[in-house]
């Protein structure tokens, strides 16, 4: 356990330490898996495939805020979408401002969770989704999961409506409203998905917050069994196609992850747990305090000396206390010459006084006339 800390603290200091420099590059490499995300589902624009636009856009993403950068994100989808048809494009930029007034503007902090869904939906890491948005972002993470499983399926629209439009002898005969309200938001998978995240991610964050010992740990565990049992039982009342193998691997990334998480944030001590309790005028108080677990300083060595050691430090200690008794003695010396001396010098003064006054008395005066 020492060593998982040590190790955790010294991370810990380094991305303090270097945060000027860390912080920036992390952001650029988050923003960086947005437009690749972004390209490799809406890539529609040669202008935005380019790999300068993308270090571009990137860098400006890494110097300005979270929202801001998911924004510029929304933009780009939406400059794709018109590059399909100009309908698509409309229907864009109208979801895009709905989910922008209603959501991102009064849950800011949530707003990545938007295309973090879509980058696990092609990393095929679909079912480790809800236990990671779970513990980084709790129940207020359920609206933009469901809101990123949709733009994932709007992407999937819209490239079948692509396909469509460029295979179509009349771009005319093509339904684009038609086909998206229909393969889109009436999608039964997309809806029974949605709600079991939510299910998921409400159960894993209420166990989580329980006052009870290890409810962290409790919690990520009964959320991935809750996270397997409520995929399986939805796909046989629903007749959907759940692979169970990417389910459990799934489930099993993502108790891995928010393990990895919940060490990296805290990790105390609850064999030293202590309940105290205490009033006062208005109020009884009943805390619960948990220490950390913290590395203790290193213990001082002490060196043992033995053989040829042993007799030169006898030597030594020999050597200072007789050093020591001398120069005690020699102070006392000292101090017994200083008195006679003092005494030597204030007779000196008294007879040099007493001549003086002598030889004034022996003075002779002025003639009186």
């Amino acid at each position: 356990m020492s060593g998982i800390i040590q190790v955790r603290d010294a991370i810990r200091n380094f991305l303090r330490r270097f945060d000027e420099v860390i912080s920036p590059i992390f952001y650029f490499i988050a923003a960086w898996f947005m437009f690749w995300s972004i390209n490799k589902l809406y890539g529609y624009s040669e202008l935005f495939e380019r790999n300068i636009v993308t270090f571009l856009l990137s860098v400006i993403c890494a110097l300005v805020s979270a929202p801001m950068a998911v924004l510029i994100g929304c933009v780009v989808i939406i400059f794709n979408c018109f590059f399909v048809t100009k309908e698509i494009g409309i229907i864009a930029l109208l979801v895009f401002i709905i989910i922008y007034c209603m959501y991102m503007r009064m849950f800011p902090d949530c707003a990545w969770i938007l295309f973090f869904v879509p980058i696990m939906y092609i990393f095929k890491m679909t079912y480790a989704i809800p236990l990671i948005v779970a513990i980084f972002a709790g129940a207020s993470g359920i609206v933009p999961a469901a809101i990123g499983i949709f733009l994932y399926k709007f992407a999937i629209g819209v490239s079948d409506v692509n396909s469509m439009l460029l295979t179509a002898v009349k771009k005319e005969d093509v339904d684009i409203y038609s086909y998206l309200i229909d393969n889109v938001l009436k999608d039964r998978e997309m809806l029974l998905t949605a709600i079991v995240f939510a299910i998921v991610i409400l159960l894993t964050f209420f166990i989580y917050k329980l006052p009870f010992d290890y409810s962290w740990y409790v919690a990520i565990g009964a959320g991935g069994i809750i996270n397997v049992l409520a995929f399986m039982i939805v796909g046989v009342m629903m007749d959907m196609d759940v692979p169970f193998g990417s389910l459990v691997f799934g489930s099993f990334i993502g108790i891995l992850v928010t393990v990895v998480v919940q060490v990296c944030k805290r990790l105390v001590d609850y064999s030293r747990k202590e309940v105290v309790q205490f009033e006062d005028d208005d109020y009884y108080y009943y805390v619960k305090a948990i220490p950390k677990y913290g590395v203790s300083e290193k213990k001082k060595t002490v060196k043992k000396i033995t053989g040829q050691d042993s007799d030169s430090a006898e030597n030594s200690i020999q050597k200072n206390v007789s050093d020591n008794v001398q120069a005690k003695r020699n102070n006392q010396a000292n101090g017994q010459r200083n008195p006679q001396r003092n005494n030597n010098q204030r007779n000196g003064s008294v007879r040099n006084n007493a001549s003086g006054n002598n030889m004034q008395n022996q003075r002779p005066g002025r003639p009186v006339k």
